[in-house]
């Protein structure tokens, strides 16, 4: 009699470890390690205290909800990004990388739908008339922009007889224009517009650069080739978000603008 109650002990205890080891491995399973730069505004934030914040952390956090996935954050430097998804360490990373240029391609990475598009655009105060035209700039025009070499080649090369203004970082750039030091800011799309909804400038308006489709930028989430399956998960999560207006809010609460399916 003693030896069986102690074999209905031993199996019990068998039975509640399988049982906890099954919820641990289901747990692991559900959960989603996203690596990202955390210090690119608008796309991700970090705070003082450490809390993430930003664009991509809301899209991302939104697809784990559609998924009833848990995510566990990892801040990573940007340059080392797809060094640790190759390695790993993460299941997917979300970053402002242009994953749509077919030179970017790798058969080791594989990339989800977009869930955002960037492009080249002018900042200006609504009240002031600014020449321009397909052709460029009226000639004298004060350009403020950023310390982004590659905007700063468009620029060069594209309007001549303008006066260039660099300034260190996008927000120095639209405090530039605040303050009239200049006539126009030429920046990207994401950060004209989140510098303008974050300090509420009413007053300024953001316009895209003619012809200037070279520069634009498609923005995926990426994985490991060998997750197929959860490509398939995050894009059908993606398309949720944009059927039910999701993705559009989390776009028109960082860049007071609605989200765009396609590039125009």
């Amino acid at each position: 009699m003693r030896k069986r109650t102690i074999n209905i002990i031993i199996i019990m205890y068998v039975i509640l470890f399988t049982a906890t080891a099954i919820s641990f491995i289901r747990a692991k399973n559900n959960t989603l390690h996203v690596g990202v730069d955390g210090y690119c505004a608008p796309f991700s934030i970090t705070s003082s205290q450490g809390e993430l914040s930003g664009y991509n952390i809301d899209v991302i956090s939104a697809i784990a909800r559609a998924l009833n996935y848990k995510i566990e954050f990892r801040i990573i430097p940007f340059t080392a990004l797809e060094k640790d998804l190759k390695r790993r360490l993460v299941d997917v990373v979300i970053a402002p990388m242009d994953s749509g240029n077919d030179k970017n391609i790798r058969p080791d990475i594989i990339y989800t739908n977009p869930y955002y598009f960037n492009n080249l655009t002018i900042l200006k105060k609504i009240d002031r008339e600014i020449s321009y035209t397909e052709k460029g700039f009226g000639k004298g025009t004060k350009i403020c922009l950023p310390n982004k070499p590659y905007i700063l080649d468009y620029v060069r090369s594209h309007f001549d007889g303008t006066i260039i203004k660099i300034y260190n970082g996008s927000k120095n750039a639209v405090d530039a224009i605040y303050k009239n030091q200049c006539d126009v800011v030429v920046d990207t799309k994401s950060s004209n517009e989140y510098y303008r909804t974050k300090h509420r400038l009413n007053k300024m308006e953001v316009k895209p650069i003619y012809n200037a489709y070279e520069y634009d930028h498609i923005y995926k989430i990426a994985m490991n080739a060998n997750k197929r399956y959860l490509k398939e998960r995050i894009n059908k999560a993606i398309e949720h978000l944009i059927q039910t207006g999701e993705l559009n809010r989390i776009h028109e609460k960082w860049f007071s603008s609605k989200y765009q399916v396609k590039k125009s």
